[in-house]
């Protein structure tokens, strides 16, 4: 082995003092690395991680003077595969958004219309008063819902900091329906501007809203999930507390993207349990410049 950078190491658990001499050992275990190593298998082969926790492909890449040994998590294609329909998904709901709103915006300049002409008939105007002002609450709340649709899936941060707070409070109330149908009591602490951090707004948005989706779906019918947004120190954090149902087969992969998500945007995804509670705790870093 010419060279490793400490990412190969790690991802392999090789010691970084004899890594060709640790690669060599770790193959006379392993019938896929020989093979791989030697050139006569397939050009991927999946291993176990370091301290045999997690998988990781290991794939060989021949070239002139010997071959390039790539190293990466076995999830890393599903995850990257995530990331471009979340991306893709976000681009649509902004789209969708666009396209209901001027129609929307056409139904209020009709109604102000049908309003003066209704006016100059006393009686037809009374009659009318009652349907056109529900008709404008109505045209009030498909706006605000489609306001914050937007502002999760793809927020701005024009004043250079990403306020997390309306960010969990929007992504709340986006899920309120999936929660009342579900009879999940969710208890939302979250205030604009309190909470502000230096992340990415569009991917944190996208965070939050597929986090806090996916703590809806588990908590079983008739339960509670808290949600809240604080600083701690350095940190601006964002805690779930639930009692979750048995978890799916897939519970695994959707905390390995969650927590990739949150490492890229510079903070961590920490998920404990004890007794029957999980508590998830999102820390991204904190920025408080106004």
């Amino acid at each position: 082995m010419i060279a490793a950078d400490p990412g190969f190491l790690a991802g392999l658990g090789l010691e970084g003092g004899d890594p060709t001499g640790a690669l060599r050992a770790r193959a006379e275990g392993s019938p896929a690395l020989r093979a791989l190593l030697a050139g006569e298998g397939p050009p991927v082969a999946r291993l176990e991680g370091a301290d045999g926790e997690g998988t990781v492909e290991l794939e060989r890449i021949p070239a002139s003077a010997g071959a390039l040994l790539l190293v990466r998590p076995a999830d890393g294609q599903e995850w990257l595969e995530h990331a471009a329909r979340s991306d893709g998904l976000t681009r649509i709901a902004a789209g969708v958004a666009h396209d209901i709103k001027n129609p929307l915006n056409a139904m209020s300049l009709q109604l102000a219309l049908l309003a003066e002409k209704l006016a100059a008939s006393p009686e037809a105007s009374g009659a009318a008063a009652s349907h056109l002002g529900a008709l404008r609450d109505q045209v009030v709340r498909v706006n605000e819902v489609l306001r914050r649709l937007v502002d999760v899936a793809d927020p701005s941060a024009p004043l250079g900091y990403t306020d997390v707070g309306a960010l969990l409070a929007d992504a709340a109330a986006l899920l309120g329906h999936d929660a009342r149908r579900r009879r999940v009591a969710l208890a939302v602490d979250a205030h604009p501007g309190a909470v502000r951090s230096g992340a990415d707004a569009a991917r944190l948005g996208r965070l939050l809203l597929g986090t806090l989706a996916r703590a809806v779906a588990t908590t079983p019918e008739g339960g509670r999930l808290a949600v809240r947004a604080a600083t701690e120190g350095e940190w601006a954090v964002v805690r779930l507390e639930q009692r979750p149902g048995d978890p799916g087969p897939e519970s695994g992969y959707y905390s390995g993207v969650a927590a990739a998500a949150a490492e890229a945007l510079g903070g961590s995804l920490e998920v404990i349990r004890e007794g029957g509670e999980q508590r998830s705790v999102l820390r991204l870093p904190r920025n408080d410049r106004s």
